[in-house]
């Protein structure tokens, strides 16, 4: 039986370090295109399949968390872009500086500002907040779950019990940015807790939503490590999405050198 209470002081220790928290993320996105237009072909070409046009990109940004919301606040994902491909277009200091006033600023179009750059790199679609998933079960939340012992593995040396987990409201999810248009995706997944202490180390997450023509699944793996911050914290991500079963995105991130920066005016980190 999973040991809920626990579970629970867990995620709230993630909760209680988010604040002021500054760490480098590193995306690589693979955007699967298919042929839609019927080509008339001869020869041996004719027998083979038409193959998908595949667009690759790497970003790495500086990233942290804000809480918005005056009446049900609730935590997000900042980011401010450094480079492109390889190419700057924003150097570290500057970067790091615009991110921390995002996340000071009770500007909501502030972060929205951050979450259009990436649209400006061709990336639409762009699933975030995948990284906060352990804050689904904290005191107060984690009771509205349903939780199902479905094996016992290993993840490296740690000994870890897997549960299935589905929550029936839609008040919890992911969010997906596509374009200007911001979703809330409800969701069930699998969690993964070390079997002696219930420290989260890898949260699955799906989501699926039909309009009858398509099937849209969204899956992301969340990978969690100790820290020296006395709590868990997010090493890497891999989102993707299928549509009618095809895989149209994949998303890697991949998360370190998180610090603490000061809450005066002049932006310090704390070691």
């Amino acid at each position: 039986m999973l040991d809920r209470a626990r579970l629970a002081s867990q995620a709230q220790s993630f909760a209680e370090q988010l604040p002021n928290l500054i760490g480098s993320e590193t995306l690589h996105q693979k955007s699967i295109q298919y042929s839609t237009r019927m080509r008339i072909r001869f020869g041996e070409a004719a027998l083979k399949p038409i193959q998908p046009k595949v667009s690759e990109r790497k970003i790495h940004s500086e990233m942290g968390f804000a809480l918005r919301g005056k009446q049900q606040p609730v935590w997000y994902e900042l980011r401010k872009v450094m480079t492109v491909d390889g190419r700057t277009v924003n150097p570290p200091k500057k970067a790091r500086e615009r991110l921390a006033f995002g996340l000071k600023s009770d500007n909501e179009r502030e972060r929205l500002r951050m979450m259009e750059e990436f649209t400006r790199y061709g990336l639409n679609g762009l699933a975030t907040d995948y990284s906060l998933s352990l804050l689904l079960f904290r005191f107060g939340e984690v009771d509205k779950f349903r939780f199902e012992p479905i094996s016992r593995e290993f993840i490296g040396a740690d000994r870890v019990q897997v549960y299935r987990f589905s929550r029936t409201d839609d008040t919890a999810g992911v969010t997906i940015f596509d374009g200007k248009h911001v979703s809330r995706q409800p969701l069930e997944g699998k969690l993964w807790v070390r079997s002696d202490s219930t420290t989260p180390l890898r949260i699955e997450l799906n989501s699926r939503l039909s309009d009858g023509q398509l099937m849209i699944e969204d899956n992301g793996a969340i990978t969690y490590e100790p820290s020296r911050f006395g709590t868990v914290l997010p090493v890497s991500v891999l989102y993707q999405r299928h549509i009618n079963g095809a895989l149209v995105m994949e998303i890697r991130y991949e998360y370190s050198n998180f610090q603490k920066f000061g809450a005066d005016a002049e932006l310090k980190f704390n070691p």
